[in-house]
């Protein structure tokens, strides 16, 4: 009974000083980079962390204790956070952390004393932090639209791709739907995008027209819902897939009602400016942005845009888009814009 007695009270005592523990203390070093939290008591504390790459988010939840100090943020802002937020759950106390670009984030307990550290040493920079997925139109047995002097939508649309895959490999992680002149199904190239976790999906075209004086540029994001001109656009970049074999009513949207929302607002944060700068640079009609239900869209788990780089069908539009200064520009405001939605 004695033996047992003695087990209860050391429980409780452990309990006591467990259920006692606060974070007393919330420090930076300089060198190394470190954020330091400084627990009181003996036992080790737990704490989960999970990071969100896309907005440099590290979120740290340290179990089991108490805030015994106020929370400065303004003093912790410098060379690698950007801002720091605290909540206190009852039990735990959670810390939302953005990281600035390059900021490294390691966690991890040490003892004697207690603490929590985060190391915010430098990443490796041969590191790619995004993935983009560039899709050239068509391709193979699908040549897409033929239009002036017979120029064919998908060689346009692959060379413009390449030249955006050249400026962009060096900062990021570039996935080619295709490479070469070969057939790929639309559900094939949102797949190829969401096995490499891609986070922003570009598909390139050319718009066609029975009237030949149609001309510009215009770029569409994936919505459920669309004007009439927008359906038309649609209903015949998605006749492509039918015409070869796939049902593209078949392709699902894989993302709930929330992502689908947040991945609208931002493929219109990229469309926008760049629809505008590409059409400038070139001097080419600005046809404006438009919402529309693109199979090859709704079938990636992410924000995405198919732009139409002008019209194959109209002479002034097909004679800038066959050269290849004029593809340079294109692959330089497209590129640029990619950079600076990420950065």
């Amino acid at each position: 009974m004695k033996k047992y007695i003695t087990f209860f009270l050391f429980l409780l005592f452990s309990l006591s000083i467990f259920a006692n523990s606060s974070i007393k203390n919330i420090r930076l070093n300089n060198n190394p980079p470190q954020l330091v939290f400084d627990i009181s008591g003996s036992i080790k504390p737990k704490f989960n962390t999970n990071y969100d790459e896309y907005n440099r988010l590290l979120f740290v939840e340290i179990e089991k204790v108490k805030m015994g100090t106020k929370l400065n943020s303004s003093k912790f802002i410098g060379k690698n956070i950007e801002k720091i937020d605290m909540i206190d759950y009852g039990s735990n106390i959670g810390f939302f952390i953005k990281l600035k670009k390059g900021s490294g984030h390691k966690v991890y307990s040490l003892s004697n004393p207690q603490r929590i550290v985060v190391d915010l040493r430098a990443t490796n920079s041969s590191k790619k932090e995004f993935t983009i997925a560039i899709d050239a139109g068509h391709g193979g047995k699908d040549p897409g639209a033929i239009g002036f002097n017979k120029y064919k939508e998908k060689d346009i649309a692959l060379s413009v791709a390449k030249k955006i895959q050249s400026r962009l490999s060096k900062d990021f992680n570039v996935v080619m739907t295709r490479s070469t002149d070969t057939f790929i199904s639309l559900s094939q190239r949102s797949k190829i995008a969401n096995q490499k976790k891609a986070d922003l999906f570009v598909s390139l075209h050319l718009n066609a027209s029975n009237n030949s004086s149609a001309q510009g540029m215009e770029i569409f994001y994936f919505s459920k819902k669309s004007s009439p001109y927008a359906e038309k656009i649609a209903a015949y970049e998605n006749s492509f897939g039918e015409k070869y074999g796939e049902k593209t009513t078949s392709i699902a949207q894989i993302m709930g009602e929330l992502a689908y929302n947040k991945n609208m607002e931002k493929s219109i944060t990229i469309a926008r400016p760049l629809n505008t700068s590409l059409s400038k640079r070139l001097g080419m009609r600005d046809r404006g942005i438009y919402g529309a239900n693109f199979a090859v869209l709704r079938g990636f788990n992410g924000p995405g845009i198919l732009v139409e780089l002008g019209f194959i069908t109209n002479k002034a539009d097909v004679t800038k888009l066959s050269k290849d200064a004029n593809q340079n520009v294109m692959a330089d405001e497209l590129a640029g814009k990619i950079r600076g939605f990420f950065y």
